[in-house]
């Protein structure tokens, strides 16, 4: 991912507007069943020790639009462990690319510095499925499919 010029974009379709209105009356649901899942997943995801799980400081509330955990390892193994998981059918994603590092802050704004422990974890971070239809069933194969990563290598 990269920025290669400022911009805007405030437009919102009709339909995209309706959608979000009847998301809205049930988000306090949504919210439930994310949370819910997320409980799970730590819960069992808690045993792989290369992998740290996302952490809510007290007193706040994490509603868990991602479930983005850390590989300790870095890069290498996190690409490889999203290619493991990618061809066993378990999207995931990274999200979080250091901005400071793209082409517009680098050449148009002319921003250098080096940021070592953003550009750390954002080689570490990896977006796991969450969305609230998630069955246990489906957080197991997710967890499993990760435990098995780890064990063979």
């Amino acid at each position: 991912m990269d920025y290669v010029t400022f911009g805007y974009n405030f437009r919102m379709s009709d339909i995209v507007a309706a959608l979000g209105i009847a998301q809205l009356k049930k988000v306090d649901k949504i919210i439930q069943m994310r949370r819910r899942n997320a409980e799970q997943m730590s819960k069992k995801f808690s045993k792989i020790k290369d992998i740290s799980l996302p952490e809510t400081p007290n007193d706040y509330y994490h509603v868990y639009q991602m479930y983005t955990v850390r590989v300790r390892e870095g890069k290498k193994t996190r690409d490889n462990l999203a290619k493991h998981l990618a061809d066993r059918g378990i999207a995931t994603k990274v999200y979080f690319y250091p901005v400071h590092l793209t082409h517009f802050y680098k050449n148009e704004l002319k921003y250098h510095c080096k940021l070592p422990m953003t550009e750390e974890l954002s080689e570490q971070v990896l977006t796991l499925p969450m969305y609230p239809s998630l069955t246990t069933k489906d957080i197991d194969y997710i967890v499993e499919e990760t435990k098995t990563y780890f064990s063979k290598r």
